[in-house]
């Protein structure tokens, strides 16, 4: 079961967003749990008491706590947990990547755009069930999920799998490994280095800051196409 909360300071968009989501789930046959929530502490609640949800819908402006605040304390207690913004001022659109926003949605166009957001979630939820890299040596087996790589480098005859915890080192060329791992979302960024565009905060000159804080250099002949990719990628989260 997919679990789904909506927090909006406003009653009456409750009503509206709830019955886009619920017309989207039933259309998919897919069993779900929507949970209401009108004020930020009231999620904060249930968070400390296990309750947490696989999709967050949140209203930037509300009394108190706003959005990208909630959205914080959210990704303490689920870290991968589907984060999608609504406001009716686009221009903060860039505030919400800081928390690995989902998308972030006009509330002015709530009725179209939620749905092809929710479509574009259930998609990946189906692939995260699926996306893992196995790691097999005479000694060990390991599985680490898509999720999890931050970033690969080169380190002699080893690709490197930096992760948020750790590293891991692998027995195969750099190259080798990114055409095993077989997913758009991993990019060479210089001829040693090649990133998780899930993980990138912000690009500036050719500086790339990845989720863990390190930076890392793009080179020149990759720029033009680190620019291209990452404007797609953000620009299909808005």
């Amino acid at each position: 079961m997919i679990r789904i909360a909506l927090v909006d300071d406003d009653t009456n968009f409750h009503i509206i967003c709830s019955r886009y989501v619920r017309e989207f789930f039933h259309a998919n046959n897919r069993m779900h749990e929507l949970r209401l929530y009108s004020s930020p502490e009231m999620v904060i609640y249930d968070l400390k008491e296990g309750r947490d949800s696989d999709v967050y819908f949140l209203d930037v402006e509300m009394p108190g706590m706003n959005g990208f605040e909630l959205a914080e304390k959210i990704r303490e207690h689920s870290p991968e947990a589907c984060l999608i913004f609504l406001t009716s001022h686009t221009e903060l659109v860039m505030e919400g990547y800081e928390v690995k926003a989902f998308a972030y949605l006009p509330k002015s166009l709530a009725g179209e755009k939620i749905r092809p957001a929710l479509q574009r979630f259930l998609d990946e939820y189906k692939k995260k069930k699926k996306k893992a890299y196995l790691i097999e040596t005479p000694s060990r087996f390991e599985r680490v999920e898509y999720d999890e790589i931050i970033y690969l480098y080169r380190e002699k005859k080893y690709a490197v799998l930096v992760l948020q915890d750790r590293q891991v080192h692998v027995r195969k060329p750099l190259r080798v490994v990114c055409e095993e791992l077989d997913s758009e979302n991993f990019m060479f960024i210089e001829r040693g280095f090649v990133v998780n565009i899930e993980h990138i905060l912000r690009l500036a000159d050719r500086d790339l800051t990845m989720r863990n804080g390190d930076v890392l250099p793009v080179g020149r002949t990759y720029l033009k196409t680190v620019k291209r990719m990452l404007l797609h990628f953000w620009k299909d989260r808005i």
